[in-house]
């Protein structure tokens, strides 16, 4: 495995995204379902990593020596039948970040995987019940327009959890520079992967470090943070090949003139303060109000 705890370790993280990924062939919902229950039996079994529901709790864990698994579903495929009250459900469980789409589009939002369009009807309520609920919205695989538009009139603060640049590798997957400045207003984060084919060039540290210097040039330091996507299926980059070997890219970034306040955002400082962030407009938005219809234009760059 690339983020075993033996690795987590190793590598200095405490603080992972347990990821619920409903495959396209399977039922989305019920797997789903399953999947939340192994993380519930391993929270319970452990005593090594905890879920944490919230930023204060992350770091309660992280404080008593513990691994803080912070829940995301990867695919609003995976709430396709039951909508919000699905959102709903699984928040009361511990989910705290929703993935708009996976690489294809759903019934919410179009994804960059099929060349999909924006936000639909249901995803502009989806979006607006995650923001109360303080559920964090993430357009990795998202279109370019699902971004946009989720970036742009979203209250709290969006996330791309695991993307790259497009200005330093072509790809669908990847974000452009007016996705990446939208982010950046908004006050989230793009975490960078270290999947060889959506890093390119040499496919090594420095590649990925490329990514890091173009994401700061864009939307400053604040937005950047670090994805990776390990164990999701992915061929990484020489030098980088599991969670234990991160040392070599903050020592990169060092080399490149980062300052240790900048490496340290990027390590997990910019995404806690995403979370707190999210955290602060779910309390500040009426709770049991009708979500919000869409709008009859995003707000934000377009």
């Amino acid at each position: 495995m690339e983020a075993a705890l033996p690795q987590l370790r190793e590598g200095g993280t405490n603080l992972a995204v347990e990821v619920l990924w409903p495959p396209r062939d399977a039922d989305w919902e019920a797997h789903a379902a399953r999947l939340f229950d192994i993380i519930e039996a391993e929270d319970r079994r452990l005593d090594a990593v905890m879920l944490a529901r919230g930023p204060a709790e992350a770091r309660s864990v992280i404080d008593g020596g513990a691994v803080a698994l912070l829940v995301s579903m990867e695919g609003a495929h995976g709430l396709d039948r039951s909508g919000i009250d699905g959102l709903r459900r699984l928040h009361a469980r511990g989910l705290r970040m929703l993935g708009l789409t996976w690489s294809f589009s759903n019934r919410f939002a179009g994804s960059a995987g099929d060349g999909g369009g924006g936000l639909t009807p249901d995803g502009w309520t989806l979006l607006a019940e995650a923001n109360r609920l303080g559920v964090i919205v993430d357009v990795s695989h998202a279109s370019d327009a699902a971004t946009m538009e989720a970036c742009g009139w979203s209250h709290a603060p969006v996330v791309a959890s695991h993307s790259n640049t497009d200005a330093r590798r072509e790809h669908a997957r990847n974000l452009s520079d007016r996705a990446i400045r939208c982010i950046a207003r908004s006050g989230g984060v793009v975490g960078v992967n270290v999947h060889g084919d959506f890093v390119g060039g040499t496919r090594d540290v420095a590649a990925v470090a490329d990514h890091f210097d173009h994401l700061r040039a864009v939307g400053g330091p604040g937005v950047v943070a670090l994805g990776s996507d390990y164990d999701g299926l992915i061929k990484p980059v020489t030098g980088l090949e599991h969670a234990g070997k991160l040392a070599a890219l903050w020592a990169e970034l060092r080399r490149r003139g980062w300052t240790e306040d900048e490496i340290s955002g990027a390590r997990g400082g910019n995404f806690m303060r995403v979370w707190e962030a999210v955290e602060r407009v779910s309390d500040a938005l009426t709770w049991g109000s009708t979500p919000k219809s869409a709008p009859e234009r995003p707000r934000g760059p377009q």
